[in-house]
């Protein structure tokens, strides 16, 4: 299903293609091992900054001529930053490969970060914090971030505080690319119509320029958990339930996905079931299983009235606890078949396809082929599903709970803890 070759340069900067006869495009990812737990407090924010500012003019282009080198070849060109990475992407025709990496490979090795673009930008990155904090079910999760992660990189926001926001210079700019922009800690990665030699022949044409080494900064993420309220004169309360999980490379990496989708992962799911089918507590309900490198989070999100926000709590909390003992076999089968579909469909995008290579060997240090991923997942049993169920809900870590809203009358965090405890 897929020709795979990767090769890791002389100068530590790791290149893998997908090579795809069918199609007549090529979608490129270039993916820079630095987000926002790479920050320090003084410059929190600065990897999203850097993001908005690489469209921003170089040497040779003006933010306008990017924007019209983008517009002559078509295709699709964008990039984002999260806690462990920031990737620049785009997907075009065959042909038109070499000029594509040619104007990434420009903003990532030749931005200029001109202070009057600093000045807009800046600008827009407000406008985005200030979108985000008026949109509950966004702003829940940086404080769900904040309390799971007290005091640490890990736990503030990828947007950036706006006193941070508002002070980045170009000085700050330069020094974070000097210090995380080096060949090591970049993947390259294309997945379409491109051999694997043609690819490596790109990236030696384009992308030379980079920094032979950094000062990356990282510390080790400490889930804590805690309790954050926002009391806001809002129709719902969101709220957030999350406890520690696990991180890429542990044992249980695949069962805590599967318990996911069984507990929250579709309209057949526990808590859709119990919570929006046969109560009517909510319009939204839903679970999440979060990996990283040195961590995750098992949680579940929804949002429902004031006067029922209790009872969604309680009700949560029980569906969980029930699957303790009764996990069916129909459920795990269903869950293995959801993700069995999403990653074959995921076969038929070429972005998917490099995006998966990239995160792949930043995960795991290689590419996990899907029939590898999925033997493991159909390997896993009722005991497997029990044993990673447990150490969620009963390990020594306290949860995290966040919640925005008219919360007055919101369970307390201590009666919530004997609740979970009374499994």
């Amino acid at each position: 299903m897929n020709n795979i070759t990767t090769t890791k340069r002389d100068d530590g900067m790791v290149v893998a293609s997908d090579e795809m006869h069918e199609i007549e495009t090529v979608s490129l990812v270039v993916q820079v091992k630095t987000g926002s737990r790479n920050e320090q407090i003084q410059n929190n924010g600065v990897s999203h900054f850097l993001e908005h500012m690489a469209f921003k003019g170089t040497n040779t282009r003006s933010a306008l001529q990017i924007a019209e080198d983008f517009d002559a070849i078509g295709g699709y060109f964008n990039a984002y930053t999260s806690r462990e990475k920031t990737v620049y992407y785009a997907k075009v025709l065959k042909d038109d490969v070499e000029l594509a990496s040619d104007i990434i490979s420009d903003i990532l090795q030749n931005s200029l970060f001109a202070e009057d673009e600093i000045k807009k930008e800046c600008s827009v990155i407000l406008q985005e914090i200030a979108q985000t904090n008026d949109t509950p079910d966004d702003i829940i999760f940086d404080h769900f971030q904040s309390v799971a992660y007290p005091d640490q990189a890990f736990g503030r926001s990828i947007l950036g505080k706006v006193d941070n926001v508002s002070s980045v210079t170009q000085a700050q700019l330069k020094q974070y690319v000097a210090d995380n922009y080096y060949n090591e800690n970049i993947i390259i990665t294309a997945a379409g119509k491109i051999n694997h030699s043609e690819l490596l022949g790109v990236v030696d044409k384009k992308f030379g320029g980079f920094y032979k080494s950094g000062a990356k900064h990282e510390e080790k993420a400490i889930y804590m958990g805690g309790d954050v309220r926002v009391n806001k004169d809002i129709e719902q309360v969101h709220i957030v339930l999350g406890l520690n999980g696990v991180s890429y490379d542990h044992d249980d990496y695949y069962a805590h996905q599967i318990l996911s989708l069984i507990a929250g992962g579709g309209m057949s799911s526990r808590l859709f079931q119990e919570i929006r089918e046969r109560r009517g507590l909510v319009y939204t309900v839903s679970s999440f299983s979060s990996h990283y490198s040195d961590n995750g989070i098992f949680g579940i999100y929804g949002a429902t009235t004031p006067e029922n926000a209790n009872e969604f709590l309680h009700v949560a909390v029980d569906e969980m606890q029930k699957l303790m003992q009764n996990i069916t076999k129909e459920e795990i089968e269903r869950a293995k078949s959801q993700v069995k579909v999403n990653l074959l469909m995921s076969q038929e995008s070429s972005i998917a396809r490099a995006e998966r290579l990239s995160g792949n060997i930043a995960a795991f240090g290689r590419y996990i082929a899907i029939p590898e991923a999925l033997q493991k997942i159909y390997a896993i049993d009722k005991s497997d599903l029990a044993r990673a169920l447990e150490s969620i809900l009963y390990s020594k870590f306290k949860p995290t709970l966040a919640s925005i809203g008219k919360i007055d009358k919101l369970i307390k965090y201590e009666d919530l803890i004997k609740k979970l405890n009374q499994g």
